[in-house]
C-alpha cells in the first residue's frame, strides 16, 4: 500500500453545478476535468470548460442529476441529490493540499491505497471519434460519448485507483474506488 485517502466536505447542501464550480476553482492538481452524471433519464459523461460540465458541442444540463461524479486524476469530487435539488459535495485526494476549502471529514479508519492502478473496460468499442469524444457502441448497450481521443475499433478502458480498510483480523477490504483517468487501448480478441 502506498498511500491514504484525505477529503474535504462543502459547508452544507450544494447544487450540482455549485459542487462542480467549488471542486473547479481549486488550484490545478492533474490533468483535465472529466467526469460522468446520472439523472432518472440518461448516464453521460463530461469534461469541465472552467466549471461547466460540456458534452460533444454543448453544456451537460445538471438540473436533474442525483448523482455526479468529477476527476482531474489527483483528486475527485462526488456530489449525490438530497432533496430540491441540493445534496453534499466531498472532495478526495491522497494529497490534502490539493483538497478545496471544506470541512474535513469526519476522522475514520484509514484509507490505505492498493499497489498499482485497477483497469476496467467500459462497454462497447469506439465507432466514433471527433474532436477529443469517443462514441462506444455495442450490440448490447446504448451508444455512450466519452471523453477520450481514440480511433474507430478502439476500447476504452478507466485507470482506477483502490483503496482499502483493515480489520481487526488484518482483513481487507476495498470500500473506495476513485476514476484517475480514461485512456484508449487497441481492441483484444475475446470468446463469448
Amino acid at each position: 500500500m502506498t498511500a491514504s485517502l484525505h477529503g474535504a466536505s462543502y459547508a452544507g447542501e450544494v447544487t450540482a453545478r455549485a459542487a462542480l464550480a467549488w471542486f473547479a476553482a481549486a488550484p490545478a492538481a492533474g490533468g483535465e476535468i472529466i467526469g460522468y452524471l446520472f439523472t432518472p433519464g440518461r448516464a453521460e459523461w463530461f469534461r469541465c470548460d472552467g466549471a461547466t460540465a460540456q458534452g460533444p458541442g454543448r453544456p451537460r444540463d445538471l438540473a436533474a442529476a442525483y448523482e455526479l461524479v468529477a476527476t482531474d486524476g489527483r483528486r475527485h469530487l462526488r456530489w449525490t441529490h438530497q432533496q430540491a435539488g441540493t445534496g453534499p459535495a466531498v472532495s478526495l485526494s491522497e494529497d490534502p493540499g490539493l483538497l478545496p476549502a471544506g470541512d474535513p471529514l469526519p476522522a475514520g479508519p484509514a484509507r490505505d491505497r492498493l499497489d498499482g492502478t485497477a483497469s476496467r473496460r467500459l462497454a462497447g468499442q469506439v465507432i466514433e471519434a471527433r474532436e477529443g469524444w469517443a462514441t462506444l457502441g455495442s450490440a448490447r448497450y446504448a451508444r455512450c460519448q466519452v471523453p477520450a481521443t481514440a480511433e474507430p475499433g478502439q476500447e476504452i478502458w478507466a485507470d482506477l485507483a483502490e483503496y482499502t480498510v483493515s480489520d481487526e483480523h488484518g482483513n481487507l477490504s476495498v470500500i473506495d474506488t476513485l476514476l484517475l483517468a480514461l485512456r484508449p487501448e487497441a481492441a483484444k480478441e475475446r470468446r463469448a
